[in-house]
């Protein structure tokens, strides 16, 4: 027996085929839609975006042109002057910052019995804080003593006694030049005696 549909329509509901292909057209045309709606609503918006891009490089080029105008213009030697004052200033409000009664405790626990102190003089610059000392002692092993001393206090560095002079009744007169650490350099640590 052959089983084979030999007619010229297929298919038995023709309704039903029509209604799933229009609703499947019906998707495919809503979605077309909504495509070309958003293209259309990002191709609008690309273009203010370049718009503004445009806007704000225009802008910049302005912003750019007169800083370089301003900076032709500016006088070198006020600014020059400003900052001469402006380090000054700063060094002014390190020195007032600096703590003698911390610098003369130090020198105090390092001056050994036959030293005396005759002049202190601290003086900042780039590379740090200076300390110039002229000492009166007895001998040159007395001068040796205090340089020692100061090293080891932790807050001098590169003490070196700089000018030595003999007087008449055998002591001496030297000045001490050392760079000095202050309390915060040393991480906030002071010493007491």
């Amino acid at each position: 027996m052959f089983r084979g549909n030999l007619s010229t329509r297929p298919f038995y509901n023709d309704r039903v085929v029509t209604l799933v292909i229009t609703a499947v057209a019906v998707v495919v045309a809503l979605l077309t839609v909504l495509n070309v709606t958003q293209l259309l609503s990002l191709s609008a918006r690309w273009s203010e975006v370049q718009v503004g891009l445009t806007a704000t490089r225009d802008e910049a080029a302005a912003i750019r042109a007169q800083a370089a105008a301003e900076q032709q213009h500016a006088d070198r030697g006020t600014l020059m002057q400003l900052a001469a004052s402006a380090d000054e200033a700063n060094r002014l409000i390190g020195e007032r910052t600096f703590s003698w009664t911390t610098l003369f405790g130090l020198l105090e626990r390092a001056m050994p019995m036959d030293v005396r102190l005759v002049s202190v003089s601290p003086s900042a610059d780039e590379t740090g804080l200076t300390v110039d000392m002229t000492i009166a002692a007895r001998d040159l092993i007395d001068v040796d003593m205090f340089v020692d001393a100061l090293q080891d206090t932790g807050a001098f560095y590169d003490v070196t006694p700089s000018i030595t002079q003999a007087a008449d009744d055998g002591s001496v007169s030297a000045v001490v030049m050392a760079a000095y650490l202050e309390a915060a350099a040393r991480g906030g640590r002071e010493e007491r005696p």
